[in-house]
């Protein structure tokens, strides 16, 4: 690439302009620029060539086209090396550019922020795409700058005389990202509303926010990837640690367990599944009642709250281990409590960025998409002779809740006040009852007058005998299964009451 001798610099965010164009003319380059560029620059004080006035063609159509020239194309794309390319230029009267500099109209934000159909539509860049991608193609030739956080690496390289092509290659790979970014979120514009919940093209653009430590084991890699250039996270760090690969998978599954609720709870997640949950009139008492369902896989835990951390809690929190806290925010005095604990990691959910309508996964050069279950609980149908009370419903409606956030097969038992015993991810959903049964022993709650609450149906009587013989009062379930009466049938000997939701709520 010989030096840098004709800059076109035409850009929407004029950030960091002035001392770009500064380093670019005290070294002789000539600068061309069109429209709002050329204004800013020539008021900085800067000198510039119009497009215009190299093109010979003015700007039209309200600004619409103005470098969209063969002249300004053939300066781009023109390879210097071939002599037929130079003759080219010179019967046309072009020159070769050695630098374009690019940014593109906020189509982005005015999307987001609900521009009207009419002003969403003018910030579709036409133009400057145009321009970077011819650019890049050229890269032996051209420098490319698609933003203005390139800027500071490139006057570094500049004053140093290293524009080497590796550099310019990377700069030419960035423009191609940033412009399949923009046009998937142009996609999703036209696309929004006209398309079936599964569509059958979509786009998702990953951009690497922050390398992890390590993966699920210390020999994974691993990273944090955000859509596009979205600025938001999904967790806000105040105190600790930063979060591994396996915190952040545990505190979203803390955060869908206690979000939308209006009673006081807590939540206490083990390897992604509940190990306690309760409420109560305190957020103390519901830590409390939570920590009692398994005080052993307590230990090492992220334990998530609905509402902000009070000083209490925190006091209580400090005495044991725990990996995480997620809450929505934490008062000044519970702060000063927690933050003594040096690794602690005091996370604050977006529940924004959090709420997304898709479950992906990637499945060996593919992915795997599903649409997030609907939270509405079905509808509920009393099917034994049995019926359950005014008495029941808080037990029930716990029990139900919980379950959906335990991986298959999940049993859990609860009471009014919170989980009893919890059974997860078993090959056999009697075995994961008695997991559950053995785990209510352990922490000394009784299962006496408790509800079972299962994520499907039960493919056999065995369960509804079991959990008769530990004073079980009622049974919520799916059902569906072929032998559903077997197992109503069953409850009716034992005066146990059986709801079917109608929905289930695997969770692999």
């Amino acid at each position: 690439m010989e030096r840098v001798k004709r800059a076109l610099i035409s850009v929407w965010d004029k950030t960091g302009l002035r001392e770009l164009v500064s380093e670019l003319t005290s070294k002789g380059v000539k600068v061309y620029s069109s429209g709002g560029t050329f204004e800013f620059l020539e008021k900085e004080g800067f000198e510039a060539i119009k497009i215009e006035d190299y093109t010979g063609f003015p700007e039209v159509l309200s600004g619409r086209v103005k470098t969209l020239h063969p002249k300004v194309f053939a300066g781009i794309l023109g390879d210097t090396r071939k002599k037929e390319h130079i003759e080219d230029l010179e019967k046309i009267g072009a020159f070769p550019f050695q630098l374009v500099v690019v940014n593109l109209y906020p189509f982005e934000d005015v999307f987001k922020k609900g521009g009207t159909e009419s002003e969403i539509i003018e910030m579709i860049d036409i133009g400057g795409p145009s321009l970077l991608r011819a650019a890049a193609k050229n890269y032996r030739n051209v420098a490319v700058l698609c933003g203005v956080d390139q800027y500071r690496e490139f006057i570094e390289r500049f004053k140093a005389g290293k524009l080497d092509i590796d550099y310019r290659k990377r700069l030419a790979a960035e423009v191609f990202a940033r412009t399949s970014y923009y046009d998937s979120v142009i996609f999703s514009f036209f696309n929004d509303g006209h398309e079936e919940k599964m569509p059958y093209i979509d786009v998702f653009f990953l951009r690497k926010r922050k390398e992890l430590r390590y993966g699920e084991n210390p020999d994974q890699k691993a990273a944090f990837y955000l859509r596009g250039d979205n600025g938001d996270f999904p967790f806000e760090v105040l105190h600790g640690k930063e979060l591994s690969y396996n915190n952040y998978i545990d505190c979203l599954a803390a955060y869908e367990l206690v979000k939308g609720l209006d009673e006081e709870c807590c939540a206490i997640i083990k390897h992604t599944n509940p190990c306690g949950f309760a409420v109560a009139r305190s957020q103390v008492e519901s830590y409390l009642r939570a920590v009692k369902t398994d005080p052993v896989s307590y230990f090492g835990s992220i334990v998530a709250f609905n509402s902000e951390v009070k000083v209490e809690t925190a006091r209580e929190l400090v005495k044991s281990f725990l990996e995480c806290i997620v809450a929505p925010g934490f008062s000044d005095s519970s702060l000063e409590v927690l933050k003594k604990r040096k690794n602690l990691r005091l996370v604050i959910p977006d529940s924004g960025f959090l709420d997304f309508g898709f479950n992906i996964k990637s499945f060996g050069k593919g992915f795997l998409v599903q649409e997030r279950q609907d939270p509405s609980d079905g509808e509920w149908k009393i099917v034994t002779r049995a019926k359950p009370g005014k008495e029941d419903m808080g037990a029930i409606k716990l029990g139900w809740h919980v379950v959906k956030h335990v991986k298959s097969n999940a049993i859990v038992l609860a009471d009014s006040k919170g989980t009893v015993g919890i059974g997860a991810g078993q090959m056999s959903r009697v075995d994961s009852l008695k997991i559950a049964l053995r785990k209510a022993e352990e922490a000394g709650i009784s299962t006496e007058g408790s509800v079972m609450a299962s994520d499907a149906f039960f493919p056999f009587r065995d369960s509804v005998d079991i959990a008769a013989k530990h004073g079980i009062k009622g049974v919520i379930q799916p059902g569906g299964s072929i032998r559903d009466e077997e197992v109503i049938k069953a409850c009716d000997e034992y005066g146990i009451f059986m709801i079917f939701t109608g929905k289930r709520v695997f969770k692999h």
